[in-house]
């Protein structure tokens, strides 16, 4: 949510601006590289500094670094999505829009994002899935997740433990994705 949060402005800022569509995508594309852990592990110190800075009561470890870090995570894909959907649109079909009195506005909410939403849609289902799978990375910085038991297995050397753990962060993985997936075949099909 936090990413999409971030994303949505951006995506609506880029037509007409490909200096921003440029560096944004570039900066997203620099944090993707950034393994998941690594990107876990960056935010921990950083957090310590701004509490050190400001003085408040920010919390270096558990809910917030994860949040922080998956939300960067998840914001190359849908804003790949997002520009991507927008930018596919045939300049005819703008130019039809604008030829029959819309507003930029209208255009942008009324025909733009309706014919970019099946791309948008895709964009959204690649950083939930990503997220998720990233999402087990967050019990090394204090956040429990689904990664608890894969971790606690491994130093167990409990496979059972670490099986169940995978299977459940897939399942979940799997379940979402095909959820979104039947989301984007009904918006491209209009039947929602």
């Amino acid at each position: 949510l936090r990413a999409l949060l971030v994303a949505a402005p951006l995506v609506l800022l880029m037509p007409g601006r490909p200096w921003l569509r440029r560096g944004v995508m570039g900066l997203a594309s620099v944090v993707q590289t950034v393994p998941a852990l690594a990107l876990l592990a960056l935010f921990f110190p950083l957090l310590v500094l701004l509490r050190e800075a400001t003085g408040l009561a920010v919390p270096s470890l558990g809910l917030l670094p994860s949040l922080l870090a998956l939300a960067l995570y998840a914001l190359l894909p849908l804003l790949r999505g997002g520009a991507g959907g927008l930018a596919a649109i045939p300049d005819g079909v703008r130019e039809a829009a604008r030829a029959i009195g819309m507003s930029h506005s209208q255009r942008l909410f009324h025909v733009e994002l309706s014919l970019a939403a099946p791309v948008v849609m895709g964009g959204l289902r690649t950083a939930a899935v990503w997220t998720i799978g990233a999402a087990t990375l967050a019990t090394m910085v204090g956040q429990p997740s689904l990664g608890d038991l894969i971790f606690a297995g491994l130093q167990l050397q409990d496979w059972r433990q670490v099986l169940l753990g995978c299977v459940a962060a897939a399942g979940l993985a799997l379940v979402v994705d095909a959820a979104l997936g039947l989301c984007e075949a009904g918006i491209a099909r209009r039947r929602w």
